[in-house]
């Protein structure tokens, strides 16, 4: 009984915004991982799994969300609160180019097309940082997925 995977409301709220007037990029950014998740059941697999907070600070806007990840909910902040398991600095089209990552064999980033070797491009310039991905890696990876679209 105990490993019994209980059956998920399909209407059961997966994304919050915990401001009464979330910003565009964060109702973005939550809009498009709940699609990502209702469409993809391997990817409601790594959201029940993932507790994080994650903070996307995009620097061409110099705008901020944190995506509170709470083992099958999300809690989407305006700005970038304290405590961030992880933060993700880039500009927008590097953030976006984020959500275009395809996922291959045992769920990792394919880095070897055109979209991965961009964004691993900019990794390596610094034009993509990782705040906490070494000690993170498997929690970068699973956000990932959350947020890839493909």
């Amino acid at each position: 009984m105990a490993r019994r995977k209980l059956e998920r409301d399909p209407q059961a709220e997966l994304v919050a915004y915990s401001d009464q007037e979330p910003s565009a990029f964060a109702s973005m950014l939550g809009g498009l991982i709940e699609a990502n998740i209702r469409s993809n059941p391997a990817k409601l697999e790594d959201f029940d799994r993932l507790v994080a907070r994650v903070g996307i600070f995009v620097t061409d806007i110099e705008e901020g969300v944190t995506l509170d990840f709470k083992g099958g909910r999300l809690v989407v902040h305006n700005g970038l609160e304290a405590t961030r398991t992880i933060t993700i600095r880039a500009e927008a089209e590097t953030v976006m180019s984020l959500s275009n990552l395809r996922i291959g064999p045992l769920g990792m980033p394919i880095y070897f097309d055109e979209v991965g070797r961009g964004v691993a491009l900019k990794l390596l310039k610094g034009r993509l940082k990782i705040d906490g991905l070494i000690p993170n890696v498997m929690t970068v990876n699973a956000v990932t997925r959350v947020f890839s679209v493909t």
